[in-house]
């Protein structure tokens, strides 16, 4: 599973396309106060959502152009550990906070109102909450007694089960308003796994064509249907990368030992974090990626 803390077809889809180049206009920051700046999300406004440690410990934060603040700071994403994952254009956020009680807790906070919301199944000890669209949709992941990673939808009160056929870990980590899902898998806890698209009711697998095997995860989706995420390249890094289609392109911070991309809006805005010297930090990058010859 990714280590962030039904289905009726299955396929593997596989690609011979070579990563294409592409030029991005990259913008790398640190939150004010923090040391650590963690981006996991972003709307078609550009506001951006993750986790820093502008206050004590890692919490959930908001940024929307120059205003920086963390969500929640009185309560309990101010005092626990939290992260913000996904917000969709109006406004709401979705995330998870590590409760008093010892278990992960997913919450919304929607208009000011802060909201927690868990799977109601007997055998979770954990929920995760990573993205909600427009239409109130949110996808997550619960984790089960045996540690083991089951992806869900809720919609409209009601939650449904997610997972890719065969897998230990299934955690879906974005949605667009179409409904379509994207996220990873695995088949051990070892490994980062395999992207996978969940669409009209069929689910299929992907890798990065220049990933190791078991190195791929897809963290977010537009409406146009390009995927952002990252992979494990046969250099042993974490790189960014962006599918349209079936042309992939790499997607790195200019001197980033790593670089993780984990949403796309409808601009082609790209949000995520790298590693640079010995700073994370997060990132903004605009561009269009160049299609291969």
């Amino acid at each position: 599973m990714n280590k962030a803390l039904g289905i009726v077809t299955s396929c593997l889809l596989l690609y011979s396309v070579a990563p294409a180049q592409a030029t991005y206009d990259f913008k790398s920051f640190q939150n004010p106060g923090a040391t650590v700046t963690r981006v996991l999300g972003l709307n078609g406004l550009g506001a951006l959502v993750g986790m820093d440690d502008s206050i004590p410990g890692r919490h959930a934060f908001l940024v929307f152009g120059d205003s920086h603040a963390s969500l929640d700071s009185l309560g309990v994403l101010g005092s626990d550990t939290s992260f913000a994952r996904g917000i969709n254009n109006q406004g709401d956020i979705v995330g998870g906070y590590a409760g008093g009680d010892g278990k992960e807790h997913g919450f919304i906070l929607r208009q000011g109102k802060l909201s927690t919301l868990d799977v109601p199944f007997r055998t979770a000890v954990g929920t995760q909450l990573n993205a909600i669209n427009d239409s109130g949709v949110i996808v997550g992941v619960w984790i089960d007694r045996a540690f083991k990673g089951q992806g869900f939808i809720y919609e409209n009160g009601s939650f449904s089960n997610l997972q890719y056929p065969g897998s230990r870990d299934t955690t879906p980590f974005g949605v667009n308003s179409k409904g379509d899902i994207v996220g990873n898998w695995d088949s051990d806890q070892s490994s980062t796994g395999h992207g996978f698209v969940f669409s009209s009711g069929h689910i299929t697998s992907f890798d990065v064509p220049n990933a190791i095997p078991n190195g791929t995860a897809a963290n977010g989706l537009n409406d146009s249907g390009q995927i952002v995420g990252t992979y494990v390249g046969r250099d042993g890094n974490f790189h960014g990368f962006v599918r349209d289609g079936s042309t992939f392109t790499t997607i790195d911070c200019p001197g980033a030992v790593a670089t993780i991309a984990w949403g796309i809006n409808t601009n082609g805005q790209i949000a995520g974090n790298c590693d640079i010297a010995t700073q994370r930090r997060g990132f903004v990058a605009n561009g269009t990626p160049m299609k291969s010859p």
